[in-house]
């Protein structure tokens, strides 16, 4: 299951640095300024971002919008609707954003549970239509080096968990990818985990470290720092394969003989059903030059992400997404949490 709820920001851990003066796109696509349909409307495009500024959804349409303006000549403006953890943008985006090419959306996959969960169906994901995937960033299994889990495996620190139930100490964010991937991991196993609550992913890797959990799930780059002074390690990867700067880190399927264990953070960008035909496609080009140049693969890379070769290669990627969206509902029906 790939989804996520409010705790995504990544902006602790990332900062603005990435700001600072990557190597971008230098100068516009010849092809992609001729494509630009005629009678597109002069003002910019605005990109809507559900969440505040300074956080890793921030950081991702902000090295986007900068590249999508090189490229094409036309001026990208983020713009941070925030508000109900993302419900407020992805309402405004599928009911007030105009439809005439100049509203796209930098959204990630929350916005499925948002419409499947929370809408109460004043709106729906489906009124916004995906035109171009970004990147992945799957949830990561950590212990410390010198805490009690030092030198096992995440199929030993579940079978202890299964041995003494309730006694291993998990961090979680409560009604969000984290509880779900430990709740499937539970069900599946057998194991019984202490859920300790948090903020967020990267206060429950601070909470590791300080000893207050035995075990925290969370992204690449909210460890990365404590991974680098040595302090921390991952033992599982909830992806379906391993990660290139986690390469020692087995996936969690792979650990658990499992196929299910798929826990991932998609963005991706979309633009409102109704916009026409023409321009969509328009927007879509231009996501797609923006995704092939390599100083923003490269920016992103930093961030710890990766690039999913099946969404990346997609002959249509609205149909794409869409599988993954109908995955999610399947686990929410299974879970008893949708009907």
């Amino acid at each position: 299951m790939k989804f996520i709820n409010k705790a995504l920001a990544l902006g602790a851990a990332l900062g603005l640095a990435a700001l600072a003066g990557p190597a971008l796109a230098q100068g516009t696509n010849a092809e992609l300024v001729k494509a630009k349909p005629a009678g597109f409307p002069t003002q910019p495009i605005e990109m809507t971002v559900v969440y505040p500024a300074g956080g890793g959804a921030d950081l991702t349409a902000r090295l986007l919008g900068k590249t999508m303006e090189q490229l094409s000549g036309s001026r990208i403006l983020v713009n941070n609707r925030t508000g109900g953890a993302g419900m407020v943008g992805h309402a405004w985006l599928a009911t007030q954003a105009p439809t005439d090419g100049t509203a796209i959306g930098m959204l990630v996959n929350l916005v499925w549970g948002d419409s499947m969960l929370r809408a109460q169906g004043r709106w729906s994901h489906t009124d916004l239509e995906p035109i171009g995937y970004l990147n992945s960033d799957p949830m990561v299994w950590f212990v410390t080096t010198d805490g009690p889990f030092k030198d096992k495996t995440a199929a030993q620190v579940i079978q202890a968990a299964k041995e003494k139930p309730g006694t291993i100490r998990v961090a979680t964010v409560p009604g969000s990818m984290w509880d779900y991937n430990i709740e499937q991991v539970e069900a599946q196993t057998g194991a019984k985990f202490l859920r300790v609550p948090f903020q967020s992913g990267g206060a429950g890797v601070v909470g590791l470290i300080g000893n207050n959990v035995d075990v925290a799930l969370g992204f690449y780059a909210e460890a990365k720092p404590h991974m680098d002074s040595g302090k921390v390690r991952g033992v599982g990867v909830a992806a379906g394969e391993r990660l290139a700067h986690l390469k020692d880190v087995p996936t969690l399927n792979e650990a658990l003989n499992g196929k299910e264990y798929l826990w991932t953070l998609l963005r991706f960008v979309v633009v409102p059903k109704a916009t026409p035909a023409d321009r969509k496609a328009y927007l879509a080009a231009m996501v797609k030059a923006a995704m092939q140049d390599q100083g923003l693969r490269d920016e992103y890379a930093k961030l710890g992400v990766y690039f999913d070769p099946t969404l990346e290669k997609a002959a249509n990627i609205t149909e794409a997404l869409n599988k993954e969206a109908e995955r999610e509902r399947e686990f929410y029906v299974k879970t008893g949490r949708l009907k």
